[in-house]
């Protein structure tokens, strides 16, 4: 929230002669409306796709968006693209078949020192504190 607080201070500032300059009608409005929604959105969903799937899975995605972006412009633009697109297309395919088709092993988190997996967080003395740095210095 204050991220987006920030931006619109920042746009208000900065960018106050080409807002003066749009001529602001209903589409305009929804226009950023939508991409408004569809920034918060994939910010807030960020966090999800990383913990369920991890960032290779979400490269891939943002890869395979790009790719939207060509396909749209194929079809509905009528350009036409470089045959590298397609080349970039194909192998963005087939790695998220590999990634989604290949078996995950889950490595277990390496054990505390003492073996105690469910311990406890504790505050320490300054002592203490003082006593692990000249340890990891040594």
């Amino acid at each position: 929230m204050r991220g987006g607080n920030l931006n619109l201070r920042l746009i208000a500032i900065v960018e106050r002669t080409t807002l003066e300059s749009i001529k602001w009608s209903a589409e305009i409005i929804l226009a950023f409306a939508g991409y408004a929604l569809a920034s918060f959105m994939s910010s807030s969903l960020v966090p999800f796709v990383l913990k369920m799937n991890g960032a290779t899975m979400l490269n891939l995605s943002i890869l395979t968006t790009s790719m939207w972006a060509v396909v749209i412009r194929i079809f509905f633009y009528h350009q036409q693209v470089d045959w590298l697109y397609y080349l970039s297309f194909a192998i963005v395919v087939v790695g998220i078949v590999v990634y989604s088709k290949t078996e995950k092993d889950h490595v277990p988190v390496p054990a505390l020192e003492d073996g105690n997996l469910n311990g406890q967080y504790q505050v320490l003395s300054e002592e203490e504190i003082a006593q692990s740095t000249n340890n990891t210095m040594a």
